[in-house]
């Protein structure tokens, strides 16, 4: 197989702290603004940090689709969160030390079957060998059952 070949681009006007910034990946399907407040102060656009954090759950999610349907367990919805540290570096700038994922599955696999379907994952995921110098806590668990609760429609 072929090397897969990605690309996405950053066009920045003005100063680190008032200029303004446009991520653009290479397909189109993604453009979106950000600054300095976005980054460290919490923002309404994004930042690089959550991109990030959106690259790693979605190429995790999919991957534990793929383990699951190998060891023939997958099929059902897999819902993913993702939280990150950004720690100031003493010598300027910041890094990220952790990242931490929960995915929940709605199939019903047995927990012994998501933790190596997990693992698998992990394995087969990109983005966590790129991150391989960042500690990634990752659990997995059944989604909780729908029971029923919510809107019933109008009572007489």
């Amino acid at each position: 197989m072929a090397d897969i070949k990605r690309k996405a681009s950053v066009t920045w006007s003005g100063s680190a702290r008032e200029g303004r910034g446009t991520f653009r990946v290479g397909s189109g399907a993604l453009t979106a603004p950000f600054t300095y407040n976005s980054r460290f102060r919490g923002g309404r656009d994004t930042n690089p940090e959550e991109l990030l954090l959106a690259a790693q759950a979605g190429c995790l999610t999919m991957a534990l689709a793929a383990a699951l349907q190998e060891q023939q367990s997958g099929g059902g919805q897999i819902e993913t969160s993702a939280e990150l540290d950004l720690v100031p570096l003493e010598s300027g700038g910041y890094r990220i030390p952790k990242m931490r994922l929960e995915l929940a599955v709605s199939e019903g696999a047995p927990q012994d079957d998501l933790d190596r379907a997990l693992g698998r994952a992990m394995d087969m995921c990109p983005i966590c060998h790129a991150l391989a110098g960042t500690d990634i806590q990752v659990t997995v668990r059944p989604a909780p059952a729908v029971t029923g609760i919510g809107f019933e429609g109008p009572t007489d």
